[in-house]
């Protein structure tokens, strides 16, 4: 998999830097039908003279779906509530199920299931009301794709078992017998056909040939094209690319013929080619028709009514494949790359921590920009914060491989302490969503965690401490370096302030006051001394450079915070020990 692959690590620093010069790029949608544009033109207009409402929520409804083949998502979206708000107060009818169907298509589409299901089963149980069976084979079948998205795992829901899949499926065939209707046979083989594709069953190619010999007899472009790509699947899942490649290039030939201009057939085209030709190891192929495809795919997430963090997530996912292609033209070296000397292992993993850093404060600031996030905003940022974690546990694992092969007690112990880095950042991403606020965390709970295991990875469980900490919710980005600053001045208590001393004792305070937050750690060790001057300075953008690694860390992060920060010896906490301040505005 991706993520398990170290390649993954320098694979998502190219993605995260091709997100940034996507979210530039404009919604282009194919253009409408004019047949369909001009019959729903003409519906609305004899509406209109004749004061017809009910005629105007047709008009809408044609509006929609017209939008909806061309990839305007949001305009089909906002036709079709139009429609619904007529059609709901009329009561049950043949035209109120048919647009519940149209409303989970399009919810389906932009991956929220719950309201995607909500409106399956309305349409369902109107048909049922009325007892019509037209209805009722739109409604199992799109009832049968729900579960199967559901049955895919691509959403977190009830489980659903292939049995109640199969069920609708043979629901619309047996229906289909029951009015004689030649396509929606044709439909129900071409379903079948779908979902045992998935499992890689052989069974799949001949329900999906069924299928297309009927379309083609009815002389159906359109889903004769939708059948052929899934054809081509079948095949190809099944080894026999060859034959998958034949109907590919038919399917295309078709589209071209016909003029088809609509984005649902374009992009399952476009994906199968794609996948035929890494399947057959055509690298360059596939790349060009991977950038077409990416290109699609952003226009379908434009429109996608959640926003950006949607767009991201789509987005994420094509250039991560992107990528993958880009690395199989080449021999990537990061295996061979092991550093030969323990200064250039240090400068690495420390620069990948500030890589992981600086993605971590990326994501979150793109999440911020978003007004108004809905739940699958969360979701799509909690799976890419999951990645996150997922990195630095990498980094971690990588550090402590690295530990128990050194010898020298120097080099183990700065690789030790730049684990105990990415262990604050663990913590901190943890923190940060399994609260009930997303991308913010409660500093309290926060501190109190991180302090505890620098404790007790050094060995001073023993050591008393004294937490005063206001219930205070901080930003990703302000929690980040504000984390980084305390695990390097906890570890400094355990290697200078508490080796013997018999009664370790350590403070940290942080009380907000407005706007403004005042972190306070002290502990009673010897303190620093006059020797240590640069430390005692004021630390701002403008302060003396420090000479040492974690003392250049701090007055980094304290940067970041665009806060200032001082270490004392005199303070009401401890009349020995170090002291160190730091205010900042939230």
């Amino acid at each position: 998999m991706f993520w398990s692959n170290p390649r993954s690590v320098c694979l998502l620093v190219l993605l995260s830097m091709a997100l940034g010069q996507s979210r530039a790029q404009k919604a282009i949608h194919l253009s409408l039908n004019e047949k369909r544009l001009q019959n729903a033109q003409q519906t609305e207009q004899k509406a209109l003279r004749e004061n017809d409402s009910l005629l105007l929520a047709e008009a809408w409804y044609l509006y929609g779906k017209t939008h909806a083949f061309a990839g305007d998502y949001a305009a089909s979206q906002r036709y079709f509530l139009k429609s619904l708000g007529i059609q709901e107060r009329r009561g049950d009818s043949f035209e109120l199920g048919r647009l519940y169907v149209r409303l989970y298509e399009n919810e389906s589409r932009q991956n929220d299931m719950d309201d995607a299901l909500h409106y399956v089963r309305q349409s369902l149980q109107v048909f049922q009301r009325i007892h019509s069976d037209e209805g009722l084979l739109r409604a199992y079948g799109a009832l049968g794709q729900a579960y199967e998205i559901v049955w895919d795992g691509q959403w977190q829901h009830d489980n659903v078992k292939s049995d109640s899949i199969l069920a609708c499926y043979n629901a619309v065939r047996t229906l289909g017998h029951r009015l004689n209707d030649t396509l929606a046979i044709a439909e129900a083989d071409l379903l079948v056909g779908q979902f045992l594709t998935r499992t890689q069953n052989p069974k799949s190619i001949t329900y999906l040939e069924k299928a297309l010999h009927l379309y083609s007899l009815k002389h159906k472009p359109g889903i004769q094209i939708n059948t052929m790509v899934h054809l081509a699947t079948a095949y190809r899942l099944t080894g026999k690319p060859e034959r998958a490649y034949a109907i590919l290039q038919q399917a295309e030939t078709l589209y071209k013929q016909a003029n088809m201009n609509e984005l649902d057939y374009l992009i399952g085209m476009e994906r199968e080619f794609v996948d035929y030709y890494e399947t057959t190891g055509q690298w360059a192929k596939a790349y060009q028709r991977l950038k077409k495809l990416s290109q699609l795919e952003k226009t379908m997430l434009l429109e996608d009514r959640n926003g950006a963090v949607s767009r991201i997530n789509m987005e994420y996912e094509s250039e991560k494949k992107e990528s993958l292609l880009k690395s199989q033209k080449r021999e990537l070296t990061l295996q061979a790359a092991t550093l030969q000397t323990q200064q250039r292992f240090t400068l690495a993993v420390s620069a990948l921590l500030m890589m992981t850093i600086g993605m971590s404060i990326v994501f979150f600031r793109l999440y911020r920009k978003n007004q108004r996030i809905s739940r699958q905003n969360a979701e799509l940022v909690k799976e890419q914060n999951h990645r996150v974690k997922n990195n630095l546990q990498i980094v971690s694992s990588l550090l402590n491989l690295q530990a128990k092969r050194l010898s020298d007690a120097t080099a183990k112990k700065a690789v030790e302490e730049s684990q105990l880095r990415v262990q604050s950042m663990a913590i901190l991403h943890r923190r940060l969503y399994d609260g009930d606020k997303l991308a913010q965390v409660r500093l309290d709970e926060f501190i109190e965690e991180l302090i505890t295991g620098i404790l007790h990875t050094y060995g001073f469980t023993h050591a008393e401490h004294h937490f005063s900490i206001d219930k205070i919710d901080l930003t990703a980005d302000k929690a980040i370096p504000l984390g980084l600053i305390i695990n390097e001045l906890v570890t400094n208590s355990c290697k200078y302030a508490f080796p013997g001393n018999k009664d370790p004792l350590l403070w940290v305070s942080c009380r907000k006051t407005g706007s403004r937050i005042q972190l306070v750690v002290a502990d009673n060790g010897p303190g620093l001394t006059k020797t240590d001057q640069p430390a005692l300075e004021p630390m701002t953008r403008n302060a003396t450079k420090m000479k040492t690694f974690g003392m250049t860390l701090i007055q980094s992060q304290v940067e970041q915070l665009d806060g200032v920060g001082i270490f004392n010896t005199n303070d009401r906490y401890t009349a020995t020990g170090a002291v160190f301040t730091l205010e900042f505005t939230v």
